[in-house]
Protein backbone atom coordinates (compact mmCIF):
# COMPACT_ATOMS: atom_id res chain seq x y z
CA UNK A 1 0.00 0.00 0.00
CA UNK A 2 1.20 3.70 -0.97
CA UNK A 3 2.35 5.33 2.52
CA UNK A 4 1.42 8.81 0.54
CA UNK A 5 -2.34 7.35 -0.24
CA UNK A 6 -2.37 6.29 3.03
CA UNK A 7 -1.45 9.37 5.28
CA UNK A 8 -4.12 10.82 2.75
CA UNK A 9 -6.97 8.49 4.00
CA UNK A 10 -5.68 8.86 7.44
CA UNK A 11 -5.77 12.59 7.07
CA UNK A 12 -9.11 12.75 5.86
CA UNK A 13 -10.22 10.55 8.81
CA UNK A 14 -8.92 12.87 11.27
CA UNK A 15 -10.82 15.62 9.27
CA UNK A 16 -13.89 13.80 9.65
CA UNK A 17 -13.65 13.50 13.27
CA UNK A 18 -12.37 16.77 13.85
CA UNK A 19 -15.84 18.35 11.94
CA UNK A 20 -17.61 15.36 14.27
CA UNK A 21 -16.45 16.78 17.03
CA UNK A 22 -16.86 20.54 16.37
CA UNK A 23 -20.44 19.48 15.64
CA UNK A 24 -20.58 17.69 19.12
CA UNK A 25 -19.04 20.90 20.70
CA UNK A 26 -21.34 22.97 19.14
CA UNK A 27 -24.29 21.08 19.91
CA UNK A 28 -23.51 20.48 23.89
CA UNK A 29 -23.45 24.46 23.66
CA UNK A 30 -27.05 24.79 22.30
CA UNK A 31 -28.39 21.78 24.65
CA UNK A 32 -27.05 24.34 27.53
CA UNK A 33 -28.60 27.48 25.81
CA UNK A 34 -31.76 25.74 25.54
CA UNK A 35 -31.75 25.00 29.40
CA UNK A 36 -31.14 28.16 29.85
CA UNK A 37 -33.86 29.12 27.81
CA UNK A 38 -36.16 26.82 29.06
CA UNK A 39 -35.43 27.62 33.03
CA UNK A 40 -35.63 31.27 32.22
CA UNK A 41 -39.03 30.78 31.12
CA UNK A 42 -40.40 28.70 33.72
CA UNK A 43 -38.99 31.16 36.37
CA UNK A 44 -40.93 33.46 34.67
CA UNK A 45 -43.86 31.95 34.31
CA UNK A 46 -43.96 30.88 37.55
CA UNK A 47 -43.47 34.50 38.66
CA UNK A 48 -46.11 35.93 36.78
CA UNK A 49 -48.41 33.27 37.26
CA UNK A 50 -48.05 34.03 41.18
CA UNK A 51 -48.79 37.95 40.59
CA UNK A 52 -51.67 36.73 38.05
CA UNK A 53 -53.24 34.39 41.17
CA UNK A 54 -52.90 37.16 43.44
CA UNK A 55 -54.89 39.64 41.27
CA UNK A 56 -57.77 37.24 40.74
CA UNK A 57 -57.79 36.48 44.31
CA UNK A 58 -58.53 40.28 45.28
CA UNK A 59 -60.77 41.10 42.57
CA UNK A 60 -64.71 40.35 44.10
CA UNK A 61 -66.63 41.69 41.45
CA UNK A 62 -67.41 39.51 38.23
CA UNK A 63 -66.88 41.85 35.59
CA UNK A 64 -63.62 42.74 36.73
CA UNK A 65 -62.43 39.46 36.99
CA UNK A 66 -63.27 39.31 33.31
CA UNK A 67 -61.49 42.10 32.45
CA UNK A 68 -58.65 40.74 34.60
CA UNK A 69 -58.20 37.70 32.50
CA UNK A 70 -58.13 39.64 29.63
CA UNK A 71 -55.43 41.68 31.02
CA UNK A 72 -53.70 38.59 32.16
CA UNK A 73 -53.56 37.38 28.77
CA UNK A 74 -51.77 39.09 26.68
CA UNK A 75 -48.40 39.30 28.25
CA UNK A 76 -48.93 35.63 28.87
CA UNK A 77 -49.28 35.39 25.16
CA UNK A 78 -46.06 37.70 24.60
CA UNK A 79 -44.04 35.76 26.75
CA UNK A 80 -44.93 32.49 24.79
CA UNK A 81 -44.14 34.62 21.32
CA UNK A 82 -40.87 35.74 22.65
CA UNK A 83 -39.66 32.08 23.73
CA UNK A 84 -40.76 30.71 20.86
CA UNK A 85 -38.59 33.16 19.08
CA UNK A 86 -35.53 32.26 21.17
CA UNK A 87 -36.64 29.25 20.69
CA UNK A 88 -36.36 29.66 16.93
CA UNK A 89 -33.05 31.46 17.01
CA UNK A 90 -31.01 29.20 18.90
CA UNK A 91 -32.09 25.91 16.34
CA UNK A 92 -31.49 28.18 13.10
CA UNK A 93 -27.96 28.92 15.04
CA UNK A 94 -27.41 25.22 15.06
CA UNK A 95 -29.05 24.94 12.08
CA UNK A 96 -25.99 26.56 10.45
CA UNK A 97 -23.30 25.14 12.61
CA UNK A 98 -24.49 22.10 11.01
CA UNK A 99 -24.07 23.46 8.08
CA UNK A 100 -21.03 25.23 7.86
CA UNK A 101 -19.21 21.92 9.02
CA UNK A 102 -20.51 19.84 6.08
CA UNK A 103 -20.10 22.79 3.51
CA UNK A 104 -17.08 24.14 5.28
CA UNK A 105 -14.73 21.28 4.95
CA UNK A 106 -16.64 17.29 5.16
CA UNK A 107 -17.79 17.18 1.49
CA UNK A 108 -14.54 18.09 0.19
CA UNK A 109 -12.80 15.83 2.49
CA UNK A 110 -14.71 12.73 1.75
CA UNK A 111 -14.38 13.45 -1.94
CA UNK A 112 -10.82 13.51 -1.24
CA UNK A 113 -10.87 10.29 1.23
CA UNK A 114 -12.83 8.00 -1.16
CA UNK A 115 -10.56 9.72 -4.85
CA UNK A 116 -7.83 8.18 -2.41
CA UNK A 117 -9.57 4.90 -1.73
CA UNK A 118 -9.74 4.06 -5.25
CA UNK A 119 -6.43 4.53 -6.08
CA UNK A 120 -5.01 2.63 -3.25
CA UNK A 121 -7.55 0.02 -4.25
CA UNK A 122 -5.96 -0.14 -7.46
CA UNK A 123 -2.68 -1.06 -5.95
CA UNK A 124 -3.53 -3.15 -3.43
CA UNK A 125 -2.90 -6.97 -3.25
CA UNK A 126 -6.17 -9.41 -3.29
CA UNK A 127 -8.12 -8.55 -0.27
CA UNK A 128 -7.60 -4.64 -1.33
CA UNK A 129 -11.03 -4.84 -2.25
CA UNK A 130 -12.67 -5.49 1.56
CA UNK A 131 -10.61 -2.94 2.81
CA UNK A 132 -11.54 -0.51 0.09
CA UNK A 133 -15.79 -1.49 0.90
CA UNK A 134 -14.88 -1.12 4.55
CA UNK A 135 -13.81 2.32 4.03
CA UNK A 136 -16.38 3.88 1.65
CA UNK A 137 -19.17 2.43 3.60
CA UNK A 138 -17.92 4.07 6.75
CA UNK A 139 -17.71 7.28 4.82
CA UNK A 140 -21.04 6.96 2.94
CA UNK A 141 -22.60 6.06 6.98
CA UNK A 142 -20.72 9.51 7.87
CA UNK A 143 -22.36 11.24 5.15
CA UNK A 144 -25.51 9.88 6.02
CA UNK A 145 -25.50 10.72 9.87
CA UNK A 146 -24.79 14.38 8.72
CA UNK A 147 -27.39 14.37 6.43
CA UNK A 148 -29.62 13.30 9.26
CA UNK A 149 -28.81 15.71 11.68
CA UNK A 150 -28.97 18.67 9.02
CA UNK A 151 -32.44 17.54 7.92
CA UNK A 152 -33.52 17.29 11.70
CA UNK A 153 -32.20 20.63 12.52
CA UNK A 154 -34.51 21.84 9.39
CA UNK A 155 -37.48 20.20 10.72
CA UNK A 156 -37.32 21.75 14.23
CA UNK A 157 -36.50 25.46 12.70
CA UNK A 158 -39.96 25.10 10.64
CA UNK A 159 -41.68 23.64 13.63
CA UNK A 160 -40.75 26.77 15.47
CA UNK A 161 -41.71 28.64 12.63
CA UNK A 162 -45.02 27.39 12.46
CA UNK A 163 -45.19 28.26 16.31
CA UNK A 164 -44.11 31.48 16.04
CA UNK A 165 -46.92 32.29 13.35
CA UNK A 166 -49.61 30.95 15.09
CA UNK A 167 -48.83 32.46 18.51
CA UNK A 168 -48.91 35.94 16.50
CA UNK A 169 -51.84 35.17 15.18
CA UNK A 170 -53.72 34.81 18.45
CA UNK A 171 -52.32 37.72 20.29
CA UNK A 172 -53.14 40.08 17.82
CA UNK A 173 -57.25 39.59 18.64
CA UNK A 174 -56.28 39.58 22.34
CA UNK A 175 -54.65 42.93 21.97
CA UNK A 176 -57.23 44.01 20.19
CA UNK A 177 -59.77 42.98 23.05
CA UNK A 178 -57.44 44.10 25.72
CA UNK A 179 -58.09 48.05 25.57
CA UNK A 180 -61.91 47.36 25.21
CA UNK A 181 -61.48 45.01 28.36
CA UNK A 182 -59.22 47.79 30.51
CA UNK A 183 -61.67 50.37 29.80
CA UNK A 184 -64.86 48.54 31.04
CA UNK A 185 -62.37 47.32 34.51
CA UNK A 186 -61.56 51.43 34.74
CA UNK A 187 -65.62 51.59 34.66
CA UNK A 188 -66.27 49.32 37.00
CA UNK A 189 -63.92 50.69 39.36
CA UNK A 190 -65.43 54.34 38.63
CA UNK A 191 -68.84 53.47 39.53
CA UNK A 192 -68.25 51.71 42.69
CA UNK A 193 -66.81 54.91 44.63
CA UNK A 194 -69.74 56.79 43.30
CA UNK A 195 -72.47 54.02 44.60
CA UNK A 196 -70.96 54.56 48.19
Amino acid sequence: MNTAKSEQIAAANRANAEALLALMRSTMDNIEKFANLNFSALRENLQAGAKNTDALLSVKDPKQAIAMQSAIAEPTLESARAYYHSLYELVLGMQKDITNVMEGHYKSLSENAESAIEETKKQMPAGGDIFASAMKSMLQANSEAFDRMNFMAQQIASITDSNIKALSSISTPAAAARPSATKAAAGTAAKKPAAK
